[in-house]
């Protein structure tokens, strides 16, 4: 019986290994943290215009061959130039598609009908890990019917989208779509796109509400003007200070205390 009392409270008064938390709200060691620069000049009943440059941070060791995709693509600058073609408030805003790419004057829906079809040459097995959900901010691979379509088209979210989560779809069959980043700054730029007027949703973020079906066109270019790989996330740097050691030494001289007054306590019960 004493011997349980005093496993017990080392038990709960030794420190112990606390776990990782998600990756999706610490950075971690050899992330890449990627720029999608991006400008967005509206012309009559477009609303503001805003540039700036949304940062995420991809989780490579989550999601290794997705996340490998998009960088070589970004290597290659394969995004440099295109638009966001598919534009919906409170939902996504979805790009990568190379022949979503403005010549001149910005395309008009009808004279764009392949825009939103294409993609890059080879396709990517469906990822999915439980610690990656499709919070605000997240960014996912679009894909077709096929989970295993994926090329380089993706999407980042405008405020948390559970439905799209793998094991939260309506069919069996389906399973989900896969995230493998998160915007770590920026996230305005990303509410500010999403808000902008589309084919489906003539005053943007406004009181009209949006007509379902359609391409979801912007009316104006949302238009990224480059995406790059900024660094790594480097491994932190921990220094143990003096006042660190010292509540380490508090805690340990607590629990010690507190073991000694549990066996005077089991000793007097026993007496």
């Amino acid at each position: 019986m004493r011997v349980a009392i005093l496993l017990t409270m080392i038990l709960l008064f030794t420190p112990g290994t606390v776990a990782d938390a998600s990756p999706m709200e610490n950075s971690h060691e050899g992330n890449p943290i990627v720029v999608i620069n991006l400008t967005y000049e509206s012309g009559i009943g477009g609303g503001d215009e805003f540039h700036g440059e949304i940062v995420l941070e991809l989780f490579l060791n989550w999601a290794p061959i997705t996340v490998t995709n998009f960088v070589d693509l970004v290597n290659q600058s394969f995004y440099d130039g295109i638009y966001f073609h598919r534009i919906i408030d409170d939902f996504v805003i979805q790009s990568g598609d190379p022949d979503c790419k403005a010549s001149g004057v910005y395309p008009v829906p009808i004279s764009d009908a392949s825009c939103g079809e294409g993609g890059s040459s080879e396709t990517i097995p469906f990822e999915a890990d439980a610690n990656l959900t499709h919070i605000n901010g997240a960014i996912g691979m679009a894909r077709g019917l096929d989970p295993d379509s994926a090329t380089s088209q993706f999407y980042i979210c405008d405020g948390p989208q559970h439905g799209l989560d793998n094991g939260n779809r309506t069919q069996e069959d389906d399973p989900g779509y896969a995230v493998f980043g998160v915007v770590r700054e920026g996230i305005e730029l990303v509410q500010a796109a999403a808000g902008v007027p589309t084919t489906n949703d003539a005053d943007g973020d406004g009181s009209i509400p949006r007509v379902p079906g359609g391409p979801d066109r912007p009316l104006y270019e949302v238009h990224i003007n480059s995406i790059t790989i900024k660094e790594y996330v480097s491994a932190p740097v921990v220094e143990k200070t003096d006042e660190e050691g010292l509540s380490g030494l508090s805690l340990s001289v607590s629990a010690l205390s507190i073991i000694l007054t549990a066996i005077a306590l089991s000793r007097k019960m026993n007496s």
